[in-house]
C-alpha cells in the first residue's frame, strides 16, 4: 500500500455518490439479523441430526451390538457434537459465550438421559438400570467420538488460519486418498505378467512420484472449482469452515469404523453427504431476504492487529448479517478476511492484479461491492488493496458508497496523517453523524476535536464516541451504537 502505483492515470476521480438511505428501523434490523441466526440454528441442526442419524445406524450394525432406545439415543446425541461448534462458528458467538453453548450441550445431553434411565427404572422396575453408570457411558463415549477430530476442528478454526484451512484440507485429503489408491493400483498391476518387469525397474518411489503429476492437477482443479463455486455465491466463507468440521468428523468415523468392516467403512463419508444435502435444501426452501443491507464501512490506525481483530470479530462478524461491510485492506486484517478467491490469487501469482491503480479500476472493484446475501444469509466483506496515490480516491467513494462508518482511532496521534485526511473527508461528505469512533486511552482526542471542527463545517454534529480498552461487553458497546445510529439519521430525518 506504500508503494505508489506504477500506471499514470490523469482521469477525474469517480463522483461521490450518496449511499442507499434506505430507511432501516432499528427495530427491523434486529429482527432481520435474529430471524437469520435462527434460520441458520435450525437448519444446521436438522442437518447434523441428520448426519448423526445416519453414523448412528451404522454404528449399530457392528456385529454384536444390540440397539436399544436408550442406547441408541445416547449414541445419536454424542455423533451431534459437531453442532455446537457449527454453531459458535455460523453464528459468530463469541469464545467465551461458546463455552456456555458447549456447557449446554452436555449439560442436555446428561439430563435427558437420567431422565430416560429414571422414567425407564420407574416403569420397568429393573435393578440393573443406574443413571450414573448410564452417565459415565455417555461421557466416556463422547470423550472417544469428539476428541481427536475437535482437536483437529480446534486448530483448523482458528481465525488467523481458518480462511486458508478448507483449502488446505481439500488439498490434504485428495493426497492422502489419492496416495492409496496408487498403492493398491501398483500392487494390483505386480499380479500383471508383462507389468511386473517395468513396475520393478522404476519401483515404488518412481511409481508415487509419477502419481504426484496428475494428483497434483487434480487438486488444482478441485480448488478451482471450490473457488468458481464461491464467486458465483454458492456458499460463504463461514459456510466453508462449517463445512470443514463436518468432513473432519466424517473421516474421522470411516477411518474408526473402517478398522472393523475394512473398506465397507467408507460408508461413513455419506453422513456428510446427508449433512449437506439438508443445508442445500433446508436454506434453498427458507430463503434470506433479497434487499440489499446497510453498508458498513471499516476506517483504523494500521498497525494494532490483535485488538482490530478482536473488535473486527465482535462487529463486523456480526454485522454481515444487517449488510456488506467495506474497507481498505491491510495486513492487520488480512487473516480474518482472506477468502478463497483470495487464496487462489495468491497461489497462482495473481495478487498484482487485486490493487487498484487507476479509476477504471476502482470502478471495476466497486462493482464488486456486496450487495446480496450468500446461502446463509451473511453478506461478505470487500477488500480494496490501494496504492498509496489511489488509496484517496478509493476512500471517498467508499464513502459516498455507505451507509455507516466505524472509525477505530485508538492509538490515533498527529503521526497518522491518512487518519487525519479520513476525517477531512467525513466532514466534507458530511458523514460525521453516521460514523461511530473508537477511542482509548491512547487515542488523542483533543486532534481528532480540532480536526472535525476545523475542516471547514460551520454545524459541527456531536461526535459518537466509544471508549473501547479490552473487555468485550465494550466491543458489544460499539455494536450497539451502530445501531443507534441508524435510529438517529431517521428520527432527524435524513433517511
Amino acid at each position: 500500500m506504500r508503494a505508489a502505483s506504477a500506471v499514470r492515470d490523469n482521469l477525474p476521480a469517480l463522483p461521490v455518490e450518496p449511499p442507499s438511505r434506505k430507511p432501516w428501523n432499528p427495530a427491523e434490523l434486529r429482527n432481520r439479523e435474529q430471524r437469520l441466526r435462527l434460520r441458520l440454528a435450525l437448519v444446521y441442526t436438522l442437518a447434523g441430526a441428520s448426519a448423526a442419524a445416519l453414523w448412528t445406524w451404522l454404528y449399530f450394525q457392528t456385529p454384536g451390538l444390540e440397539f436399544a432406545g436408550l442406547r441408541g439415543f445416547a449414541v445419536w446425541y454424542v455423533f451431534c457434537w459437531p453442532v455446537p461448534a457449527t454453531a459458535i462458528t455460523l453464528l459468530a458467538i463469541p469464545w467465551r459465550r461458546s463455552l456456555w453453548v458447549v456447557a449446554a450441550y452436555i449439560f442436555a445431553g446428561m439430563l435427558a438421559i437420567s431422565v430416560w434411565s429414571t422414567v425407564s427404572h420407574l416403569i420397568s422396575r429393573q435393578p440393573g438400570i443406574h443413571v450414573m453408570a448410564n452417565l459415565q457411558s455417555f461421557l466416556f463415549l463422547l470423550a472417544l467420538e469428539a476428541s481427536l477430530p475437535a482437536f483437529i476442528i480446534l486448530i483448523a478454526s482458528n481465525r488467523r488460519i481458518r480462511g486458508v484451512s478448507p483449502l488446505a484440507l481439500a488439498a490434504l485429503l485428495v493426497f492422502t486418498f489419492s496416495s492409496v489408491a496408487a498403492r493398491e493400483i501398483f500392487v494390483t498391476l505386480l499380479d500383471w505378467g508383462g507389468m511386473r518387469t517395468p513396475l520393478l525397474t522404476i519401483g515404488p518411489n518412481g511409481w508415487f512420484m509419477l502419481a504426484t503429476v496428475p494428483v497434483g492437477y487434480l487438486c488444482w482443479r478441485l480448488l478451482a472449482l471450490l473457488n468458481a463455486r464461491y464467486r458465483r455465491k454458492s456458499f460463504s466463507d463461514v459456510q466453508l469452515v462449517a463445512d470443514l468440521f463436518w468432513i473432519i468428523v466424517a473421516f474421522a468415523f470411516s477411518a474408526q469404523y473402517a478398522s472393523g468392516v475394512g473398506w465397507t467403512g467408507a460408508a461413513g463419508l455419506a453422513g456428510f453427504v446427508a449433512y449437506r444435502t439438508v443445508v442445500q435444501l433446508g436454506l434453498a426452501i427458507w430463503r434470506p431476504p433479497k434487499e440489499p443491507g446497510m453498508r458498513l464501512l471499516i476506517l483504523r490506525v494500521f498497525g494494532f492487529r490483535g485488538r482490530s481483530e478482536k473488535l473486527f470479530d465482535s462487529v463486523a462478524q456480526r454485522w454481515r448479517f444487517r449488510g456488506g461491510v467495506a474497507m481498505i485492506a491491510g495486513t492487520d486484517l488480512a487473516a480474518r478476511t482472506i477468502d478463497p478467491d483470495d487464496t487462489l490469487a495468491f497461489l497462482a501469482g495473481d495478487l498484482s492484479s487485486r490493487f487498484i491503480q487507476n479509476p477504471q479500476d476502482l470502478q471495476e472493484h466497486l462493482k464488486l461491492m456486496d450487495e446480496s446475501p450468500d446461502p446463509d444469509g451473511r453478506f461478505r466483506v470487500t477488500e480494496f488493496f490501494c496504492h498509496e496515490n489511489t488509496w484517496s480516491d478509493t476512500l471517498a467513494a467508499l464513502l459516498g458508497r455507505s451507509d455507516t462508518i466505524l472509525m477505530d482511532l485508538r492509538g490515533f496521534s498527529e503521526k497518522n496523517s491518512g487518519c487525519v485526511f479520513e476525517l477531512h473527508q467525513l466532514v466534507a461528505q458530511q458523514r460525521l453523524a453516521d460514523t461511530v469512533f473508537v477511542v482509548d486511552a491512547t487515542t488523542d482526542v483533543n486532534l481528532l476535536q480540532s480536526t472535525v471542527g476545523t475542516a471547514g463545517l460551520p454545524n459541527i454534529p456531536r461526535l459518537r464516541l466509544e471508549k473501547v480498552e479490552s473487555k468485550a461487553a465494550e466491543r458489544e458497546r460499539v455494536y450497539r451504537s451502530l445501531t443507534s445510529v441508524t435510529q438517529a439519521a431517521r428520527d432527524a430525518g435524513s433517511w
